[in-house]
């Protein structure tokens, strides 16, 4: 593991709340919606079972790793977020809010170009033609599918 100690405290936290989400797993979410049916050969309570407990192995795996690390080093388990890291970890999910958001008030043809073009700009796409065909085709592609899908009745 690396010796830098605000990784070490990223690890330490994000190994609890994976941890905190397998137990909400394996105790609520499982037994209650675990399905029906077979899937691979077993059962999918099984599976999913399965899934949830390597989930909380490794999880408490590199809590405990993490938390070994930091008190060796002396550092706090807890430390003031840097407010540019905390703005670059939080502007993805407003970006992916806004448009969830116009898409509830607008077709979502007409939103996806514009959200589709948008990450390009933010990625540093200049070109305007990649921008246009890279947002349009994607959209009339959805849109060709949907008209041919209600045409047959399946939607």
């Amino acid at each position: 593991m690396t010796a830098n100690p605000s990784i070490q405290r990223k690890n330490f936290w994000s190994g609890l709340g994976v941890a905190a989400v397998a137990v909400l797993l394996l105790t609520w979410v499982i037994p209650t919606w675990g399905g029906r049916g077979f899937a691979v050969g077993m059962h999918p309570r099984t599976l999913a079972t399965l899934g949830a407990w390597v989930m909380l192995v490794c999880a408490l795996a590199l809590s405990l790793l993490s938390a070994i690390a930091l008190l060796r080093t002396r550092e706090p388990f807890v430390a003031r977020p840097d407010l540019a890291g905390l703005w670059h970890q939080t502007w993805p999910f407003l970006y992916v809010l806004a448009f969830i958001v116009a898409i509830d008030r607008l077709p979502l043809t007409w939103v996806a170009p514009a959200m589709i073009a948008g990450l390009l700009l933010i990625l540093g796409e200049r070109r305007w033609y990649v921008l246009a065909l890279t947002a349009a085709i994607p959209t009339g592609g959805l849109y060709v599918l949907t008209v041919h899908l209600m045409r047959i009745g399946v939607v």
